[in-house]
């Protein structure tokens, strides 16, 4: 009988358990079985020859190795029918061709299992998360709980459902946690039951929102099937939100393009003005209407142009929280959600130097040390119900008020520490970001072309555009003639009774 080492994870409970379950002691004469947490050097051997080893276990037989399906059958090969495991393995992977399609089945049950269970792949040697990933945690969290308190109070839907319930809860476990991957897996899985218990009535931050989430879930499974490191996840992920934002601010400029926004008696950007608290709502006049309309083409239009570029990307990144700021500031609608949504997002342009600033600015320093002491999560929580109370009564400057606390330190240490240096490093993005990327553009773009299609209306991205395209009338100065090739748009639904709802008798 030869002499069998077999090189294996030993915190991976998939590896361990099948090596045991096989009972390859009493089918080989020696067996060592070497657990490649314990053995650095050999860990790194196996590595210099090409193995990967978060693929799955190396197997060496007579002095040749065997890595991932190929070491699977050589094992089973071996193994002898004492049992119905051993039968059923030796069935499946003693055949080279059933080997090959069924382990990654089996090495992506393995991944999704060691995410789950929070243990680092041999490969991923890290300590520290992507600062990245913990700001846009932080405010993806942020946004969560802002978006439950929409859906709860602004469009009367308390007491809220269940699945907003799981939004919260997963949002406040960001919130404790916001450098855990698994964590945002758990807020990102949560917010994807919801977008389908909801569906098919959206908001537009909720159809923004939902982007991210598909963007999210679509690099985790790439990642999971190709049992890449866990901090792929996130990596590939940020092309699509930035995708994501850049679509939104073209349609934000395009809808716009239209009669009734542009005349001063119906647009719908003076009567957000209207709205402001005291006193910007006290700036009135000919040139503040023509400012609030055209100015709106000049700013989304700036801040879309200077994020595409590395050098501008800062400048962009300071109007564009500072323009949603201030719209979030208006009672006309409840702004939070999608304020707080798209901060997250111009989160995602920031370089790795930028990044590394923030993280370790004394401001960061001591926002960690202070988070989880008991005065600071009693604010928090007064906050948090006093902008509740407020939207409930239909008071969103107030909750903006009383909400934006929480998202104003962080939008400071990108405003100090974000700024674009000559040295500054790029992001190094690999054909799988930007194939995710794409992918999740593409999808937000046609949901918001879909007005000018003939298709849908309110479940695009409107944004408060004025934009009409019903019952075969346009009012689009560019899409003058009613929208096609479909003509789902001609039939137009009347609204004959409410049944007392608030939300549809105003």
């Amino acid at each position: 009988m030869s002499t069998v080492d077999v090189y294996y994870d030993g915190e991976c409970p998939f590896c361990s358990r099948y090596v045991r379950m096989l009972r390859l002691k009493e089918a080989v004469g020696h067996l060592r079985l070497i657990d490649l947490r314990e053995n650095s050097e050999m860990r790194s051997e196996l590595s210099r020859q090409g193995f990967d080893l978060d693929q799955g276990m190396v197997v060496e037989i007579g002095g040749r190795r065997y890595g991932g399906g190929e070491a699977t059958n050589q094992l089973a090969l071996m193994s002898t029918p004492i049992n119905w495991f051993n039968k059923l393995n030796r069935m499946i992977f003693s055949n080279p061709r059933m080997a090959a399609l069924s382990y990654p089945v089996l090495r992506t049950g393995r991944w999704i299992t060691l995410f789950a269970l929070g243990r680092q792949g041999l490969n991923e040697a890290y300590n520290d998360v992507a600062a990245r990933q913990v700001l846009f945690s932080s405010l993806f969290a942020l946004i969560s709980l802002f978006h439950v308190f929409n859906y709860a109070f602004a469009y009367g839907r308390f007491p809220p459902q269940a699945d907003l319930i799981a939004v919260f809860a997963a949002a406040v476990l960001v919130l404790a946690r916001p450098q855990s991957a698994r964590a945002l897996a758990v807020l990102m899985l949560a917010s994807l039951i919801s977008a389908i218990a909801q569906a098919p009535v959206q908001s537009n931050h909720t159809i923004l929102r939902n982007i991210v989430v598909v963007g999210y879930w679509l690099s985790f499974a790439v990642t999971a099937i190709r049992a890449r490191p866990a901090t792929e996840v996130f990596a590939n992920f940020t092309l699509a939100g930035c995708g994501a934002l850049l679509v939104m601010y073209v349609f934000g400029i395009f809808h716009k393009i239209n009669t009734d926004f542009l005349n001063p008696e119906t647009s719908c950007a003076l009567a957000l003005w209207a709205e402001m608290p005291w006193p910007l709502h006290a700036i009135q006049g000919t040139a503040m209407d023509m400012l609030a309309i055209y100015g709106t083409f000049a700013v989304e239009g700036a801040i879309m142009l200077a994020l595409i570029f590395p050098r501008t990307r800062y400048v962009g990144l300071v109007c564009g929280i500072a323009f949603h700021v201030l719209l979030g500031l208006s009672n006309y609608a409840a702004y939070l959600a999608f304020t707080t949504l798209t901060i997250s997002l111009h989160v995602l342009f920031l370089s790795p130097s930028q990044l590394d600033r923030i993280n370790r600015s004394p401001e960061m320093a001591l926002i960690r040390r202070n988070a989880a002491r008991p005065i600071y999560v009693g604010v928090f929580l007064v906050l948090l119900a006093g902008g509740a109370l407020a939207m409930s009564r239909y008071n969103f400057t107030v909750a903006n008020i009383y909400l934006l606390p929480m998202v104003l330190p962080l939008c400071y240490l990108i405003l100090r520490y974000g700024a674009h240096v000559r040295n500054d490093s790029v992001d190094r993005r690999g054909r799988t970001a930007f194939a995710i990327g794409a992918f999740a553009t593409s999808l937000y773009f046609l949901s918001a072309i879909m007005p000018y299609m003939g298709l849908k209306t309110a479940q695009s991205i409107n944004m408060f555009a004025n934009l009409r395209l019903e019952q075969g009338v346009s009012n689009h100065l560019v899409f003058s003639n009613p929208p096609g090739p479909f003509t789902y748009l001609e039939d137009v639904a009347v609204i004959t009774g409410s049944e007392n709802s608030t939300l549809l008798t105003g």
